[in-house]
């Protein structure tokens, strides 16, 4: 791992530190001299990456009682572009760190995209799979600025090859971060990897699906989520687009409902 890698896992840790509540770093003369050393780092460095050591240090608040900066959706974006937290970044030919509305109701969350032959492409889900996707929010009479798609997996993936528990661990932390900085009123995880991560549960989507669950991310508000089929699932199986299309009414009728004021 280059110098600049391992800058960038740290900043990504610190920064799902935050999202999981933690907003502040005990103070200790080991931590003092950790700062000092990434500082020093970056300071004898050229790459923009390495940079990054001196707006971690403002991060890793020092005393009690500020909260850390946060990153935004593009900032966190960029990072997913370049991640290299995982073997994953070795066979990619495209990220998907999402697209939407910064402020959506609703955040669908699927599996992962599965790599193309012609090494690029502009999907989230596949291009077949997002027509489809698209057309069931829009029968859901919900405007594209009201939704944010993603995926649990940030990298194109090779079909012939399934993520591991310690890939799809490296990009919880992103996902993570997305939840707590979009902010949604509810989830929809399309697919079963997306459903049994999110929910930390090895139940297969038959039998998670067709309900609300409850997820958090760290002290942050208890959501609805909704898990159902991811899109490749219902072009093989198309008798299965009824129960799905029975869970996204249930998700618009749970938008449909006034927002509560907070206290």
């Amino acid at each position: 791992m280059t110098t600049a890698e391992l800058l960038k896992s740290i900043r990504s840790l610190v920064a799902y530190h935050q999202s999981c509540g933690i907003e502040h770093y005990r103070r200790s003369a080991a931590l003092d001299r950790g700062l000092q050393q990434l500082e020093d780092v970056a300071d004898k460095a050229l790459s923009e990456d390495t940079k990054a050591a001196t707006k971690l240090k403002r991060r890793l608040v020092e005393e009690p009682g500020n909260a850390p900066g946060a990153v935004s959706i593009a900032e966190l974006a960029e990072e997913i572009t370049t991640c290299h937290l995982c073997t994953l970044c070795q066979s990619r030919n495209v990220s998907t760190p999402g697209e939407g509305g910064l402020s959506p109701d609703l955040l669908v969350v699927g599996d992962w995209l599965v790599s193309s032959p012609e090494g690029s492409s502009a999907s989230i889900f596949g291009e077949q799979q997002d027509q489809m996707l698209y057309r069931m929010i829009a029968a859901m009479e919900l405007q594209p600025s009201m939704v944010f798609v993603t995926n649990l997996i940030k990298c194109s993936v090779p079909e012939t090859l399934k993520p591991d528990p310690s890939q799809i661990a490296s990009c919880l932390g992103y996902l993570k971060q997305q939840i707590a900085l979009l902010a949604p009123r509810a989830i929809l995880t399309m697919g079963s990897a997306a459903s049994q991560t999110l929910l930390g549960s090895s139940r297969p989507l038959i039998g998670l699906r067709g309900k609300f669950h409850q997820f958090r991310v760290g002290g942050g508000p208890i959501l609805p989520l909704m898990p159902t089929f991811h899109p490749s699932y219902l072009l093989k199986n198309p008798e299965m687009k009824q129960p799905t299309w029975n869970d996204l009414q249930a998700v618009q009728k749970k938008l449909a409902l006034p927002v509560k004021k907070r206290a």
